[in-house]
């Protein structure tokens, strides 16, 4: 490591160790019910009786997150000291994935400190996501995927992409991304080497569960299959403001581990959302087949890494589910996007981004902290959802000029960054 990377990573230690310190004891002295605290350990004590996710007991996660809810177990004897170890367990992921930031800016800039501390900063304002909820492991092997297609270690990238998938499901987005992009380079060995990897992966972690109960095997996913509209999805924000103005009948109800809105109009939306989810997936697939095969760059990692950025926000933004740990998955997209977009663009979308996240974080005040669950939203409450998805759909769009850009420079050239490699 240079001198540079080294005194990041002091820099964060120093910063996580202290903003930890502060979350822990506020837990502790509010008696806020915490997921990793409550759900997440008596998953992990199950699994300790040796009993089975999905057959021995319900669990709504892919068969990786039950072992990495497992780990902290094995170094802990209470809820608390649970917490704390699974604390740990986040660093080390945060970690590997400063380093990756890091890097990855270094090749396209100078000053790469610029987005490693990016990287920290929004790491800490969402740190009560990532710290109580799970979803930051799976981001890191994204990171790390992401970082690896860009050194062209490529086995390595196919690895985390497969780990990712049987983590939280949405990484598997990126196996398309890297598949065109190797199919578009002639380089079907390592496209097939891609696929067996991400097999084996896949039925290494599923063999465990089909010995044990081949119909409850797949419980995790069809338990999100079953969900209806959450409050914090897109759509679900806008009906609901028409609700309280008495344009649409909606209800309120609590299921699933989550605040979600009923009736007819809802029910139907939910219905058919995940087929609008799929199609503009394969949209933005077949846009980037035709991009990389028309252009000849000696890089392809912008048009790769904003590409991917674009399918996990579809995913994320188009769905029936959007729960305010979600940002937590955009982050490393977001620092990327900093440094390969103009000065201008990259102030612009970070703003964004970060006004998403303050909102959010008062939505988890105003409609979790002073309402019982399943109770109609407020007004006020509904506007901050509003406002934070616009900011979303704001930054979808900001995703969607760039590569508008990298396609005709000419469309928007204030867009155009430093994402020419500065070794060139």
């Amino acid at each position: 490591m240079d001198d540079c990377l080294k005194g990041q990573i002091r820099k964060f230690n120093i910063i996580f160790v202290i903003a930890a310190a502060i979350f822990y004891t506020a837990f502790q002295l509010s008696g806020i019910a915490s997921e990793v605290g409550t759900l997440y350990f008596r998953y992990a004590e199950a699994m300790v009786d040796m009993k089975m996710p999905y057959s021995g007991f319900d669990a709504e996660y892919p068969p990786f997150a039950m072992l990495l809810i497992l780990i902290p177990r094995l170094f802990s004897f209470s809820s608390f000291t649970y917490q704390i170890a699974f604390g740990v367990e986040v660093y080390l992921f945060l970690l590997a994935g400063l380093i990756c930031v890091h890097r990855m800016a270094s090749y396209y800039t100078d000053r790469p400190s610029v987005y490693s501390n990016l990287y920290i900063v929004l790491c800490i304002i969402l740190l009560d996501f990532i710290l109580d909820r799970y979803d930051v492991l799976p981001m890191i092997m994204c990171v790390m995927a992401l970082y690896f297609v860009r050194t062209d270690r490529l086995n390595l990238a196919w690895v985390m992409i497969a780990l990712g998938t049987v983590t939280k499901l949405y990484p598997a987005l990126l196996a398309p991304v890297l598949l065109i992009y190797l199919i578009s380079k002639r380089d079907y060995s390592s496209a097939l080497k891609g696929i067996a990897i991400c097999l084996a992966i896949g039925c290494a972690s599923m063999l465990p569960f089909l010995i044990a109960d081949p119909e409850s095997m797949f419980m995790f996913l069809t338990y999100h299959m079953d969900r209806g509209m959450q409050t914090e999805a897109i759509v679900s924000s806008f009906l609901m403001l028409f609700g309280y103005f008495g344009m649409v009948d909606i209800g309120y109800a609590f299921s699933y581990g989550s605040d979600n809105i009923t009736g007819s109009v809802p029910d139907a939306i939910a219905g058919g959302i995940l087929y609008i989810t799929i199609i503009m997936i394969l949209v933005t697939y077949a846009a980037y087949a035709y991009m990389i095969n028309r252009r000849e760059e000696k890089d392809m990692f912008p048009l790769f890494s904003m590409t991917c950025f674009l399918t996990v926000m579809l995913f994320m933004l188009i769905g029936k589910v959007l729960s305010s740990q979600y940002l937590v998955w955009i982050i490393p997209f977001v620092v990327i996007a900093a440094v390969l977009l103009s000065e201008g663009a990259y102030g612009r979308s970070v703003r964004v981004f970060v006004g998403s996240i303050v909102l959010t974080q008062a939505n988890m005040i105003v409609n979790y902290a002073f309402r019982d669950a399943g109770d109609p939203f407020s007004l006020p409450g509904i506007l901050i959802l509003v406002v934070r998805n616009v900011l979303l759909l704001v930054l979808l769009w900001m995703i969607v000029r760039y590569l508008i850009v990298r396609h005709d420079p000419a469309s928007y050239p204030e867009l155009g960054g430093c994402d020419k490699p500065v070794e060139e």
